[in-house]
């Protein structure tokens, strides 16, 4: 098994990007019985993405919310995309079983932007995310105060809107923890109009629907609910799995739950990608 979404620093710490932290989530990894893993590091955390990007929380009429998000990106830059590329690239030429991924933040309006940033190099898998609505993070435990603001089927709406224009975009080759609104209990009556406009974007180019074990750790159930992975299992799209690990010791954690909820949705194999090719495997 691959697992396909792990980060090298946690949400407020910065420890360096080095083949050494690398090696210690392989060896987590080969404990669990996990056979490669794609080091995905979030976009906000490299200055070229910060200045590239720079105002986007602008857009939003809530200037508390803009400002909240403007220091949430701010604080948590820590280095440089091209010096992350190359620890990476590093740890590949050493002969780490690694791959070379990013998670993008999806930002509505800045199509161009992004597409700009992941240019330059030679990225192995790129998962897309919505962890903003405006400049709203959400999921994110800055923000919970403004979910009381919110009609809860009305976030459900507008995340599965900005997740279709994320698929369309065909920038991304996984949608990552598809329906992550859930991680604060927050769940309409009827999830249906969100799955629908996940798995109507994800169509358009074929991408793949993440299985992330994180949910089980948040809300007692994987990401995506199985109502949503029938879905995508119906319309024909592949699965990756993931543990969106910040530290080593939740690589490949809960990948046996991971494999046997996809099954229950009808699936018998996952993948990955190499090179932006996508591979798969049969589930065990």
């Amino acid at each position: 098994m691959i697992d396909c979404h792990t980060h090298l620093q946690p949400h407020g710490e910065a420890p360096p990007m080095t083949v050494a932290r690398i090696e210690r989530y392989v060896e987590a990894a080969r404990a669990r019985g996990i056979e490669k893993v794609c080091i995905t590091e979030h976009l906000f955390r490299f200055q070229e993405a910060y200045d590239a990007l720079d105002g986007w929380w602008d857009d939003d009429p809530d200037p508390n919310l803009a400002s909240l998000a403007r220091r949430y990106w701010r604080d948590h830059v820590s280095g440089s995309v091209a010096d992350y590329v190359r620890v990476v690239e590093q740890a590949k030429a050493v002969g780490l079983p690694v791959l070379l991924g990013l998670e993008m933040d999806w930002i509505h309006g800045r199509a161009d932007a992004l597409r700009a940033f992941l240019a330059p190099y030679d990225w192995d898998i790129v998962l897309g995310s919505v962890h903003y609505i405006g400049a709203w993070g959400f999921d994110c435990p800055e923000f919970i105060d403004e979910w009381a603001k919110r009609d809860v089927a009305d976030v459900w709406g507008d995340y599965g809107a900005l997740v279709r224009e994320l698929g369309e975009s065909g920038l991304a080759d996984v949608i990552a923890h598809p329906d992550v609104p859930k991680i604060f209990g927050h769940r309409p009556a009827d999830e249906t109009p969100m799955h629908r406009l996940i798995v109507e974007g994800a169509s358009a180019h074929g991408t793949a629907v993440e299985v992330n074990s994180n949910g089980i750790r948040y809300t007692g159930e994987a990401y995506p609910a199985l109502p949503l992975l029938e879905r995508a299992r119906a319309a024909g799209l592949p699965i990756t799995f993931g543990s969106d690990a910040h530290r080593p010791d939740r690589v490949g954690a809960d990948f046996d739950a991971l494999a046997a909820w996809a099954r229950g949705a009808g699936y018998e194999e996952a993948s990955w990608f190499e090179s932006r090719r996508r591979l798969s495997y049969a589930l065990p």
